[in-house]
C-alpha cells in the first residue's frame, strides 16, 4: 500500500484528556463561547495556546451554537368563574388564518368574561407585543380598566413589556398552564364561533376584507347573536337585562 512502516505504526503520544475536562467544566455552567472559555483557562494559569484549546474544542462539538428553550415559570391552575360585573375579568387570544396568496395573518381576540361581550378583534400579519399593548390602551379608553386579564403563554404575553405595562397599570395577568387551553375557554370557545362564522366561510384576497366581514360579524354577535350561557340572549341584551335587575333590587 506504499505505506511507510513508522506511519503505519505510529501513536500520538499527545493526551488531551486534562485539556477536555478542564472545557468541559467551563462549559457546563456557562453558555460562553471559545474565546470566552479560552480566556477563562489562561486567568486560571493554563498554558495551553488558543489552537490546542479550539482544536479540542471543535471536538466535543462545542462550536455549535445550542438553541435554549425559555423556561417558563410554573403556572398555578385557576378556577374559570364567571365575573359577577363588567371589567373584572377579560380574556384574550389569537387566532390565525392564511389569504388566497398564502400570506398569514392574525386577529386578537379579547372578550369580557361577565356578558362575553367583544372589546376587540384587531387583524393584522404582526402582532408584537408593542401592538397589543397599543390596542389595549385604545380599547381601555372606551370602556375601562379591567382588574385582571387570562392569556396563554405565548411570546406576545411572556414579553418582559407586556408584563411591565400590566403590572404600571394595575392589571393582574392570570396565565393559564401550558397546554391547557381549557382554562381559557371563555375566548377559546368564542374563537371556535369566529372562525366558523367568518375565516372557515370565506376566502380573503387582503386584510380589508377580512377587517370589513369582522367588523359586521362582531356587531351582530354583541347586539344580536343569542348566546346559549346568557340566557340564549344577546351579549349587550344581557348587560342591560343585568343593570335594570341592579336598578330594581337598588330602589327596593
Amino acid at each position: 500500500m506504499e505505506v511507510h512502516r513508522s506511519g503505519y505504526y505510529y501513536k500520538r503520544k499527545r493526551d488531551d484528556s486534562e485539556v477536555i475536562d478542564a472545557i468541559s467544566k467551563k462549559a457546563e455552567h456557562s453558555k460562553d463561547g471559545f474565546w470566552k472559555i479560552y480566556c477563562r483557562l489562561r486567568n486560571e494559569g493554563y498554558q495551553w495556546n488558543h489552537k490546542r484549546v479550539y482544536r479540542v474544542y471543535k471536538l466535543m462539538n462545542l462550536n455549535y451554537r445550542r438553541r435554549l428553550k425559555r423556561r417558563l415559570p410554573s403556572r398555578e391552575k385557576e378556577t374559570l368563574i364567571t365575573p359577577n360585573g363588567m371589567n373584572l375579568s377579560w380574556s384574550m387570544d389569537f387566532v390565525s388564518d392564511v389569504l388566497t396568496n398564502g400570506r398569514r395573518f392574525r386577529v386578537l381576540n379579547i372578550i369580557d368574561d361577565y356578558n362575553r361581550e367583544i372589546i376587540a378583534m384587531e387583524v393584522g400579519t404582526s402582532m408584537p407585543s408593542e401592538r397589543v399593548l397599543s390596542i389595549l390602551e385604545k380599547v381601555i379608553w372606551c370602556v375601562g380598566k379591567p382588574e385582571s386579564i387570562r392569556v396563554d403563554n405565548g411570546p406576545e404575553f411572556i414579553a418582559d413589556v407586556f408584563k411591565s405595562w400590566c403590572n404600571g397599570n394595575g392589571i393582574k395577568i392570570k396565565y393559564i398552564q401550558p397546554g391547557k387551553p381549557t382554562q381559557n375557554s371563555f375566548v377559546e370557545r368564542f374563537n371556535g364561533s369566529y372562525r366558523r362564522g367568518i375565516l372557515d366561510a370565506y376566502l380573503f384576497d387582503n386584510l380589508n376584507q377580512v377587517r370589513e366581514l369582522t367588523e359586521i360579524w362582531m356587531n351582530d354577535y354583541n347586539k344580536s347573536r343569542p348566546h346559549e350561557s346568557l340566557g340564549d340572549i344577546s351579549p349587550k341584551a344581557y348587560l342591560e337585562k343585568m343593570k335594570t335587575q341592579t336598578e330594581i333590587k337598588e330602589a327596593i
